[in-house]
């Protein structure tokens, strides 16, 4: 038996050496093709009272406990070896099959700092008091090919919790962050542009400076290559990513440095710079520190604090930071494309100082971030953060008054149960209004263009797998500290719009309200709104349809369409409803009454109406109409 057990594993050892990776992310055809939906996320966090599944309970929903969430698809929580060596490497197993269980996918893990002092690389880089934050032995080989039961070498102490961390979890876990902030300076020197004193488009960051870090920025590189190497071994279809990066300027210096720690130069045993060790850019964004400029005209400093400034200052760093990545070659051409992701953003509900604060500005920026991230490829956003880190009339800093409900500590229920007390802010009511309404939404670039959508109006175009389409559109804000603006849109006639849409507002979630509009006099404030030739049952919770029985009174399909001489017509009624059914020609005008009003019985109703042969081949809005309610659909008719 003993003999069989060696077998065993010698056979595994081998297989996983053989199956070491032999490419990096300059390889054609390296970075894996995202295909599932952009993910509303969220920061996980740490409150007292509160268990991890609780929180996740909270961000998702819990549909068995009756707890509504806020629309999250997916999670960022941190498994630094700290903890796993303290607790066990399996000691959040259960926690992510949980998260699962609520619908939670392709989360986001930062892995973190050593465990101990023995794991700690404490020389001092660059004149600096502070010993490094990293590990040692980090240049150590990599791999030893078995030599101690797995194919890292586990003297390289940060190759070795990798390997046990990822092979683990990785059926949970879809991107790997390399730390968490590894740029942070405090506002030193990293924004400062080429040519001013100690900015790292010409220098490279000190050690000191990198205050989460400690150590030069090769050292860096070195944790990406180690990741990337084993990550990539255990699971070729990962992504590796930065650790949340702020500045376009550290990005610079990861791409012109190898992990040569005596200068990141290039030679035989350090042959590629840091592109080449991370195919996924993570980035992390708060707009509050980018809505002042120098104005010449006043002489002074002026502000533009409103959301839709704060929205651009979000995709400028997306932006800026791919301008990087094609300076390097990271275009698509030379070397593939990196994919992104940002894995911490917000405003703040309550201002301080001169930065912009308030629920109503916090509400609308994450609301259009959300549909400018799609728009802009951005893959996953996960919000800073779950839960506002203190009561609301004593918050002390911005970051305390973040997040999709109000303070949680003290006030949820722990490992042995309890009330669910959260209360949610605007922002935790706007992202599940978005999740519910746009999650299996993909954004549709041309469907966009075809809006002509004029400056002061921002928005876009979202298509489902069965080509219905949901158009987001709100009046662009100009004025500082205000969220007032109006404007009013009409769909191309070229669109084939319907005549009349059903309208979502931003706290659909909460009111289950849906109203209509025409299509050619939309109504816009500057908070956008969702419209739709006939929103579904299909994302909308179970409970909320369960118990809110009058705001969905009926839906329908239609079939087949194109359709010749006949339509079927398919009514499913939560209650006895009187419906009537019309015909309205692409133009707007009514063609035809299909079927006038009269009751249809609660359940499932189908019924066979013909086609008026008098109607001309064309496009048509089919128009099923009960009390205030109105739900269209466009159908072909082919004589």
């Amino acid at each position: 038996m003993k003999n069989l057990v060696t077998l065993f594993f010698i056979v595994i050892v081998a297989t996983a050496v053989k199956a070491q990776v032999s490419f990096t992310a300059n390889t054609p055809g390296s970075v894996p093709v995202y295909s599932n939906h952009f993910l509303y996320g969220t920061n996980t966090g740490y409150y007292p009272t509160w268990t991890d599944n609780t929180i996740a309970n909270i961000a998702a929903g819990n549909v068995a406990l009756g707890v509504r969430g806020a629309g999250a698809k997916t999670l960022r929580p941190s498994l630094p070896e700290s903890f796993l060596e303290t607790w066990g490497y399996n000691i959040r197993v259960a926690e992510f099959q949980h998260y699962a269980s609520l619908g939670i996918q392709d989360n986001t893990v930062f892995l973190g700092l050593p465990a101990s002092a023995a794991h700690k690389d404490n020389a001092s880089y660059g004149g600096c008091a502070d010993a490094s934050n990293l590990f040692s032995n980090m240049y150590e080989p990599i791999w030893d090919g078995g030599a101690n039961g797995t194919p890292v070498n586990e003297n390289n102490y940060y190759a070795l919790y990798v390997y046990k961390t990822v092979s683990i979890y990785k059926d949970y876990v879809k991107f790997w962050e390399i730390l968490n902030e590894p740029d942070l300076d405090n506002g030193v020197n990293g924004w400062k542009a080429s040519g001013q004193a100690g900015n790292w488009w010409d220098n490279d960051p000190t050690p000191c400076e990198l205050v989460n870090i400690k150590a030069p920025v090769e050292h860096y590189v070195r944790l990406l290559r180690i990741s990337y190497e084993v990550i990539k071994t255990v699971d070729p279809t990962a992504y590796v990513t930065t650790g949340g990066i702020g500045y376009p300027a550290f990005l610079d210096a990861i791409l012109r440095n190898t992990d040569n720690p005596v200068d990141g130069s290039v030679n035989a045993t350090y042959p590629l710079t840091g592109g080449a060790y991370f195919d996924c850019l993570s980035f992390h964004k708060y707009p509050l520190y980018d809505l002042q400029y120098w104005d010449n005209g006043i002489g002074a400093v002026a502000y533009k604090r409103h959301s839709d400034a704060a929205a651009e200052a979000f995709i400028n760093q997306r932006t800026e930071m791919q301008a990087v990545l094609n300076t390097h070659g990271y275009n698509g051409s030379t070397y593939p494309q990196k994919v992104f992701i940002c894995t911490e953003t917000n405003l703040p509900r309550k201002q301080f100082g001169n930065f912009i604060g308030g629920d109503e500005s916090q509400r609308n920026y994450y609301a259009k971030i959300l549909v400018e991230a799609q728009k802009n490829n951005i893959l996953q956003i996960y919000a800073y953060a779950i839960g506002e880190g203190a009561v609301y009339s004593v918050a002390t800093d911005p970051y305390q008054t973040m997040g999709f409900y109000k303070a949680l500590s003290g006030i949820g229920p722990d490992a042995n149960g309890g009330a669910y007390l959260q209360e949610y802010t605007d922002e935790g009511i706007v992202n599940k209004t978005c999740s519910d309404i746009l999650y299996g939404y993909r954004y549709d670039a041309a469907r966009t263009a075809a809006m002509n959508l004029p400056a002061t109006i921002g928005g876009g175009a979202f298509k489902n797998a069965v080509d219905d389409y949901v158009y987001v559109l709100w009046a662009k804000t100009a004025t500082d500290q205000s969220e007032v603006a109006t404007a009013t849109y009409s769909f191309p006639a070229a669109m084939m719009v319907a005549p009349q849409l059903d309208k979502r507002e931003w706290n659909f979630s909460q009111t289950l309200s849906t109203s209509n509009t025409a299509s050619n006099t939309v109504a816009l404030t500057g908070s956008p709104i969702y419209l739709s030739q006939q929103f579904s049952l299909v994302n909308i919770d179970k409970k909320d349809s369960i118990n809110n029985p009058a705001q969905y009174q009926f839906a329908y399909s239609v079939y087949p369409n194109p359709a010749v001489t006949s339509i079927n017509v398919r009514l499913e009624l939560k209650q006895r409803q009187q419906l009537s059914l019309k015909l309205f020609a692409a133009t707007g005008q009514l063609a035809a009454v299909i079927a006038p009003a009269k009751n249809y019985e609660k359940g499932v109703n189908t019924v066979q109406y013909t086609i008026p042969a008098a109607l001309s081949s064309g496009v048509y809005y089919l128009q099923l109409e009960g009390g205030q309610k109105q739900l269209v659909k466009k159908i072909m008719i082919t004589h």
